[in-house]
């Protein structure tokens, strides 16, 4: 750094000549070494350091690193030792804070940093200075200085030591990217190299390749292929012999080579190499070609009185399998270049692609045959399709289907048979068998363990194709001397079999895959068909079904409402004439009925009142199941509440504790859920008479999707045996005398809930209280 000559430095201004010394030292430098070197020296002459040290971050591992001491006869005797920086905590400290830390007295050190002693075994010296580099803001590492003696650090000196860290910083930032451009320059280098190396390899090989491909573009013969590419190869290596194998069970067999090979040699080649032969066998497990250098003909287990001296063999691949192999033996070398080995490559790929191409336009010729025997199958299909779209009759399907596929095979019937029993029974069949005989046997059934050519499909799941029907597969030999070619297919709707198609021939007939395409498409087509059928047919059962329950539930709303007006009318005014003559039998017998007679009376008055209670719970339930639901928002605490400021002028004779939590907000009917709340409550302060204190809580859950809502209380209880008869109608399970009721008001719980689509509870053990409870859908039901 420099000064103009009027600044008056002061104290610095010995400093400020160390630091322009050190400036025009490190511009010179290019290596971290050279830095630390024209660093330390100065600063610990200029301060009268004993030593000074420099300690780099490795970020990789989040180490301390030494990168260059001064002063330091053995660093092992220092407190400043390479290690985790979270060991290194004035270190960190220090480059967390990104500020300088002095200590200028005897202990000051160790006093806030004792664990550098402890970990070092080792003691720090009187006074230090440790001073933070950042470059870009990312820590590099830190500057020690160590002194002997107190030192006080002053301004300048300070600053000093500040300008110094940041100038050593640059430094070595600018080492550290000169040392990386050298290293992508070196790198840059040797990949040109390369490349222009690799491109000149390239080249010859593309020249190759590009001849090979321009003589065999047109040519789809296999043998005239192999022989252009090996005159190729003949052209670039004299003296080469190349062969074409191709795999036969266990050997790999010769079958196109060069004239070279002596007829002897190519007579052991055709007849066949194992194919664990070391050459064969690395070719198949790489699928990558494979070049040998000073091949050796014992080792490679292969018996020649020719002398190669490097050998190739190249896979040729179709659709990612291995379908023959190209061998190159050269005599006069024994080492491939890598030229050659492109040359080979080059040439390679070019019969490859040769062959693929080849491959293709054979697989596009079959491809369009099947495609056109699906085409002739669809479109006969769509015909039946159209004509059949409002069939639902089976086995009519079956037979259209069977006349439409008989268009297109020629002489011959069509059957379709289905299991019954243990027989195969003929249900639909198209054309003669010109055989009253064989018709007849099989109109009567055929076994259905010995009819193979029905029971494979049927247990395969798979078509059964033979080109020459065997007269024993059904064990009917002189029946069938005239059947020439068949083939059954398994017939299925969904997941489910039905039968199996049969279409015999009465001549032989090769089953290609343009037949096998049409018959597949056919069945298809027809359990398409045969399953729109049965959907139609179901979907008609569950109409039928469903207005047939309509119906029904209309008959018992009627008689539900009939029952409602003969209880209204029918029972109830026999009981009121009973009633009335019993009054008027006591007026009369005043004064003349003895106890016994009084207390007959009185029974049968209390039976006749007991009547019309259940009645009036009857009709109740009946208006509440018929009545409409008025679905709004109901709050139940509101309800509650209501609940017990009426239920108060009855109980001021007993003790009765409420427990009630808050309760939710639901949907429904504001009348019928009220109803339901007084049942459970009154049901509860019912089983509870006998209890001093009777307790009675009422509470809610949110269960998610539904609300939950309980009444329990510390009453009579039940035996849990008989908790499904507590909601059905007239079912006690306590005397009238435990406690009185109609047995009708659960019930009605139960139906109301059950229109708001919710369910009812109840649980509870004899003597140890009950709860009972509903459920209700936070969502509105369908009745809602």
């Amino acid at each position: 750094m420099t000064s103009p000559p009027e600044a008056d430095l002061g104290p610095f201004a010995p400093l400020a000549e160390n630091l322009q010394e050190i400036t025009e030292a490190l511009a010179a430098t290019t290596t971290q070494r050279e830095v630390i070197e024209i660093v330390l020296t100065p600063a610990v002459q200029a301060l009268g350091a004993v030593a000074g040290i420099v300690l780099f971050v490795d970020h990789t591992d989040q180490q301390m690193k030494i990168a260059g001491s001064q002063g330091y006869e053995d660093l092992s005797l220092t407190v400043w030792q390479e290690g985790p920086i979270d060991d290194h905590v004035l270190v960190a400290d220090i480059l967390r804070m990104r500020e300088a830390r002095y200590f200028e007295h005897a202990g000051a050190l160790r006093e806030a940093y004792p664990e550098l002693e402890r970990r070092t075994g080792t003691l720090a010296a009187i006074a230090n200075a440790t001073l933070p580099m950042f470059l870009d803001h990312r820590p590099l590492g830190v500057i020690v200085l160590d002194f002997k003696e107190p030192h006080h650090f002053t301004p300048a000196e300070r600053r000093f030591l500040t300008i110094l860290s940041s100038q050593c910083a640059v430094a070595l930032g600018r080492a550290e990217a000169t040392r990386m451009l050298e290293a992508r320059v070196e790198e840059r280098t040797r990949q040109l190299e390369e490349q222009t190396r690799r491109s000149q390899d390239e080249a010859r090989a593309q020249e190759a390749f590009v001849a090979f491909t321009e003589a065999v573009g047109g040519e789809t013969d296999l043998v005239e292929l192999v022989q252009r590419a090996i005159r190729v190869l003949e052209l670039r290596f004299p003296g080469v012999s190349v062969a074409y194998y191709e795999q036969d069970e266990a050997l790999w067999k010769a079958r196109i080579w060069s004239e070279d090979l002596r007829p002897d040699l190519a007579a052991s080649l055709a007849a066949g190499l194992p194919t664990d032969t070391p050459l064969f066998a690395e070719v198949v497990q790489t699928r990558q070609p494979v070049f040998t250098d000073a091949w050796d003909a014992t080792h490679e287990q292969i018996a020649l009185t020719e002398d190669y001296g490097a050998v190739a063999g190249y896979p040729l691949m179709i659709e990612g399998e291995l379908h023959s192999f190209l061998a190159v033996g050269l005599r006069e070398t024994r080492t491939w270049s890598e030229a050659d080995r492109s040359l080979v490559r080059a040439v390679g790929r070019g019969l490859n692609l040769a062959l693929e191409r080849t491959e293709t336009a054979r697989a596009l010729t079959m491809r369009n045959a099947e495609l056109y025997a699906r085409t002739r199958a669809l479109e006969a299909f769509a015909q039946l399709t159209h004509d059949l779209a409002l069939t639902t009759d089976p086995l009519l399907l079956i037979g259209r289907a069977q006349e439409v596929v008989m268009s297109m095979l020629g002489d011959g019937a069509a059957l379709y048979y289905e299991p019954e029993g243990d027989r195969w029974f003929n249900r639909v069949q198209h054309g003669s068998l010109h055989s009253p005989e064989l018709q007849a046997a099989i109109d009567a059934g055929l076994d259905y363990g010995d009819t193979n050519s029905l029971l494979i499909p049927w247990t395969s799941g798979q078509p059964y194709f033979q080109d020459r029907y065997d007269q024993h597969t059904d064990q009917l030999p002189s029946l069938v001397g005239h059947i020439g070619a068949t083939v059954a297919l398994p017939l299925r709707v969904g997941n489910t079999p039905l039968g199996v198609m049969v279409f015999a021939l009465f001549h032989q007939r090769a089953w290609s895959n343009e037949d096998r395409m049409l018959l597949e498409a056919a069945i298809q087509s027809l359990e398409l068909a045969l399953d729109r059928a049965l959907q139609t047919r179901t979907v008609t059962d569950q109409r039928d079904a469903l207005n047939a329950r309509t119906q029904e539930l209309a008959a018992s709303t009627q008689e539900l409402q009939a029952f409602s007006y003969s209880v209204s009318h029918d029972l109830r005014t026999p009981v009121r004439h009973m009633l009335g003559f019993l009054g008027l039998a006591r007026k009369s017998l005043d004064g003349r009925l003895d106890d016994r007679s009084r207390r007959h009376l009185d029974v049968v008055e209390e039976a006749g009142k007991q009547m019309n209670t259940l009645i009036d719970a009857m009709l109740d339930l009946s208006r509440a199941v018929q009545e409409p639901l008025r679905p709004t928002t109901v709050d139940l605490n509101t309800i509650m509440a209501q609940l017990q400021e009426t239920l108060v002028p009855d109980l001021l004779a007993r003790n009765v504790q409420w427990e009630v939590a808050p309760l939710p907000c639901v949907h429904g009917d504001r009348d019928a859920l009220r109803q339901v709340l007084s049942q459970l409550i009154e049901n509860a302060l019912k089983f509870t008479r006998t209890r001093d204190p009777a307790i009675i809580k009422v509470w809610a859950e949110d269960q998610g999707e539904t609300w939950k809502v309980g009444v329990k209380d510390n009453g009579l209880g039940f035996d849990t045996r008989y908790v499904d008869r507590l909601f059905n109608l007239f079912q006690r399970l306590h005397t009238a005398k435990e406690a009185s009721g109609s047995g009708v008001g659960l019930a009605q719980v139960k139906r109301l809930i059950l229109k708001h689509s919710g369910q009812v509870f109840a649980e509870g053990q004899v003597d140890e209280g009950a709860t009972f409870g509903f459920t209700l859908p936070k969502k509105s039901s369908p009745e809602l």
